[in-house]
């Protein structure tokens, strides 16, 4: 799961992509935990993972997109 700067591009809600291997699957909005774009079956603890670290993941966005 990564988060990345967004600047100038279309996406205005903080979110994560989700990675299998060097591949993204699917992406999630990092207030919701609402899945996205999803390209296969997620494991299933895979969203308990993204809750704990939902915190994280929200700081480091505004780090690197302070303007959204």
């Amino acid at each position: 799961m990564y988060v990345y700067a967004e600047r100038g591009q279309p996406h205005h809600l903080p979110h994560a992509h989700i990675k299998q291997g060097a591949q993204r699957v699917g992406s999630v909005y990092l207030l919701t935990l609402d899945i996205y774009d999803c390209r296969i079956r997620l494991p299933g603890g895979l969203l308990a993972a993204i809750a704990e670290a939902q915190l994280d993941l929200l700081q480091r966005w505004q780090e690197l997109n302070p303007d959204d």
